[in-house]
């Protein structure tokens, strides 16, 4: 489950305390404020991005390359049926959603 965009900001603040840098000089207490917020909010959507998406990058990471694929389709035979089994193989891994 995501991480709410204020244990981000509470986070965030431990780990980047005050004063933080911009341009060679210390960031005011707004700016500072709002920049953490931008990153609390970033992370809570690629949090959000992950949970909702993380098994369909997962897959393309695994799945056999389009070369393969091409090599596969031509060559056809064994080659087609290990690679068919290759990519089923990734999608029991990475079940949908």
């Amino acid at each position: 489950m995501a991480s709410s965009i204020e244990d981000n900001v509470a986070a965030l603040k431990a780990e980047y305390p005050k004063p933080l840098k911009i341009n060679d000089r210390d960031m005011t207490d707004d700016e500072y404020e709002a920049k953490i917020l931008e990153w609390a909010t970033n992370k809570n959507t690629f949090d959000l991005d992950q949970e909702t998406n993380g098994w369909l990058y997962s897959r393309l990471a695994e799945y056999p390359s389009l070369q393969d694929c091409i090599h596969a389709l031509l060559d056809g035979g064994d080659t087609l049926t290990d690679l068919q089994a290759a990519r089923q193989a990734v999608k029991d891994k990475y079940p949908k959603g």
